[in-house]
């Protein structure tokens, strides 16, 4: 008799943990609460919050080794701060993205600077996004600058400059992808 009531109230529990750990939906089929999606064992697993069916707060991204891959944190304003992280935990990349919702659904896109570093810490590169769209990019060694690149809005480069040592060597410009002018400077 110990054991069979043991066993209902252990079954009952494990059904109750379990329908309060599971991804819940608001009465208009929103995603709502805490959230955890795995996908494979072999793949990433995410966790999360939402309110009325919005991300809100910080989700994290686990690659299938457990690490965390990447961060994302929601901000009222419709941005996200987003960042990579490199299998040490030291931060890979970090930048800004941005939730649009309109007529044609909700649509996510990379927006202003995103800075890249190595193990490090030294920055790589750092790209300016617009629309989604890279619109700039740095490139640097050492920390120190070593090219430019200016991009049109259909992400093809229409300007391009050389450094070294802080100086500026070359200047070329592009026009539909052909380069149509180079200068030295000195």
């Amino acid at each position: 008799m110990r054991i069979s009531v043991f066993l209902i109230f252990l079954s009952v529990g494990l059904l109750l943990g379990s329908c309060a750990a599971s991804n819940r939906y608001d009465r208009n089929s929103m995603t709502r609460g805490r959230w955890r999606t795995y996908y494979d064992s072999n793949s990433k697993h995410i966790t999360g919050k939402y309110r009325h069916g919005r991300p809100v707060g910080t989700f994290r991204y686990y690659a299938p080794t457990g690490t965390l891959d990447h961060s994302e944190r929601y901000g009222d304003d419709g941005l996200c701060e987003v960042t990579y992280w490199h299998p040490s935990g030291k931060v890979a990349r970090r930048g800004t993205a941005q939730w649009v919702t309109g007529a044609k659904g909700a649509r996510f896109y990379w927006y202003g600077p995103w800075t890249s570093f190595d193990e490090d810490g030294q920055i790589t590169s750092i790209q300016t996004y617009t629309d989604g769209t890279v619109s700039r990019t740095e490139t640097y060694e050492l920390g120190k600058l070593t090219h430019v690149e200016i991009h049109d809005n259909a992400g093809k480069v229409t300007r391009a400059e050389t450094y070294q040592d802080g100086n500026l060597l070359r200047v070329e410009t592009f026009e539909q992808g052909r380069r149509t002018g180079s200068s030295l400077t000195l």
